[in-house]
C-alpha cells in the first residue's frame, strides 16, 4: 500500500472514535479495579515463588518439617524477594521446577517487584500494565490483516471490555504478555 492510498482511506466516524475511547477508559478501569482484593490463587503463588528465587524443594522441605498444619505466614517467606536471591535464582527455579514457562515474564515481574513490592496487588499490576499494550497490538494486527482503521478501532473496543482479557490482566501470570504478541 502506498502513502496516497493510506491518505485517501476513509476515517472511522467521530462518534465511533468517541465510543471506543470511552470503552478503552472503561477497560483500563476494569484492569486496575480491585486488583489486590481478589484471592491470590494457586498458580499465582508459583509466580511469587519463582520471582523470589526459592525452589519448590525448599518449600516442600519446610512443609515436611512442620508437625502440624503449615501456616500461610511460613509460605509467605518464600514469596518475598531477599538480598541473597538474584535473577539467576529465578532462572534456576524456572529451569528446574517450571521449565514449560518462558522466562521473560518472570524476569520482568521480578524487576517490577523489586521496585514496587511483592504484595498481590503490586505483583498483579505488572500484568495490568502489560495488558494495555494489547490495544496497539490488536490495532496493528487488524491494520495488517484488513488494511482498515475501522476494524482496528472496533477490535480495540471489544478487547478493552472483553471479560477474558480483563481476567488475565488481573492475574500474576504470563498470559497477558502472550496476548500482546498473539492478540
Amino acid at each position: 500500500m502506498n502513502n496516497l492510498q493510506s491518505l485517501t482511506q476513509p476515517q472511522p466516524p467521530t462518534w465511533l472514535k468517541a465510543l471506543v475511547i470511552c470503552l478503552l477508559l472503561l477497560g483500563i478501569l476494569f484492569r486496575f479495579a480491585n486488583i489486590g482484593g481478589k484471592f491470590y490463587w494457586y498458580d499465582e503463588s508459583f509466580t511469587s515463588l519463582a520471582i523470589s528465587g526459592h525452589t519448590l524443594t525448599e518449600v516442600l522441605e519446610d512443609i515436611r518439617s512442620h508437625q502440624e498444619m503449615f501456616p500461610i505466614s511460613e509460605f509467605n517467606k518464600f514469596t518475598q524477594i531477599t538480598e541473597g536471591r538474584t535473577f539467576v535464582d529465578t532462572l534456576r527455579y524456572l529451569a528446574t521446577s517450571d521449565p514449560q514457562h518462558p522466562p521473560l515474564y518472570y524476569l520482568m515481574v521480578r524487576l517490577w517487584s523489586q521496585l514496587f513490592g511483592t504484595d498481590p496487588a503490586e505483583v498483579r499490576s505488572l500484568s495490568a500494565v502489560i495488558s494495555l499494550l494489547i490495544f496497539p497490538s490488536a490495532y496493528w494486527l487488524c491494520w495488517e490483516l484488513f488494511n482498515s482503521q475501522l476494524v482496528g478501532w472496533i477490535v480495540m473496543a471489544i478487547m478493552a471490555v472483553s471479560p477474558l482479557d480483563v481476567f488475565y490482566a488481573q492475574e500474576a501470570r504470563q498470559y497477558c504478555l502472550w496476548m500482546v504478541f498473539y492478540p
